[in-house]
């Protein structure tokens, strides 16, 4: 996400997917409850279906075009509330989009787990939209699962079903291409300017690299912040990217599963990592 919002001609809309018409725990409870009352009730009563529900791991029903052109307005509007955040504030260090230039970018939404079964809704309304579907290790992905309180079992149906999913839209669909987690942090400069290239979007224009201070796991199973606050926008040049993006966290965060963890895993979501091309030793 943060480097496809790099480039200075994308902009978000009010962060990921289902947080634009659900709300998130960083919203004000007036906006929380505006976007519940104006947004994700009124379109499950229209649709029949939590249209945005993450925990919805199914295609979804077929949408009125009054309903879509909501969608639209919504996600349109929502890249000018994102404004009051980091995300849509800067387009280069310390230069501030203006109202016009926010108006003109190209839009990104950020799909996880249930709302990646969006994709038909948003292909029927956004024909000339790039779709990237992201994949990595799964076990490196249960790890992370189970450090928030799910198990195994919960971890193998969540991959299993999501990266099937996006691995038959790779196949089905033009506009969808999936890409590895493990490309890059090979080679994330090199990650980012193929992104650019299938996206349609000019990589001479961009400066430097925005990335988010997070927490990662390094080889004592220890996870701390390279640099900088939870969450802060950091940019750097293109040649410090691999010193802040490193390529050993799934290994370390693998060497953290227990036996046990790693067969129930496997058991459920073992084919759909072999047809992605993963290892599942």
């Amino acid at each position: 996400m943060n480097l496809l919002l790099t480039h200075p001609d994308v902009c978000i809309s009010s962060g990921e997917t289902h947080k634009v018409f659900k709300g998130t725990k960083w919203d004000h409870s007036w906006r929380k409850i505006k976007k519940r009352l104006l947004y994700d009730y009124p379109i499950r009563i229209l649709t029949g279906q939590d249209l945005f529900g993450v925990e919805l791991l199914a295609d979804r029903k077929p949408v009125p075009e009054f309903v879509k052109k909501y969608i639209d307005r919504i996600l349109y509007e929502g890249r000018f509330i994102a404004n009051l955040s980091t995300h849509n504030q800067y387009k280069y260090p310390g230069i501030e989009y203006t109202y016009n230039e926010l108006e003109k970018c190209r839009l990104l939404t950020k799909s996880l787990n249930g709302t990646v079964f969006t994709v038909d809704l948003f292909s029927e309304i956004y024909s000339d939209a790039t779709f990237f579907g992201l994949v990595r290790n799964g076990l490196a992905v249960c790890e992370g699962h189970l450090r928030r309180g799910y198990t195994a079992e919960y971890a193998g149906n969540l991959y299993a079903r999501v990266s099937q999913k996006m691995f038959d839209k790779s196949r089905l669909l033009e506009n969808y291409h999936l890409v590895t987690y493990e490309e890059m942090v090979e080679d994330p400069h090199q990650f980012m300017l193929q992104l650019f290239k299938i996206a349609r979007l000019n990589p001479d224009i961009v400066q430097k690299v925005r990335l988010q201070s997070k927490k990662i796991m390094n080889s004592k199973g220890e996870r701390s912040r390279i640099a900088g606050k939870n969450r802060e926008v950091i940019w750097y040049s293109p040649d410090e990217l691999k010193n802040q993006i490193k390529s050993d966290v799934n290994k370390n965060q693998i060497k953290q599963l227990s036996v046990k963890d790693k067969k129930i895993f496997l058991s459920i979501a073992g084919d759909v990592m072999d047809e992605l091309g993963y290892s599942c030793d």
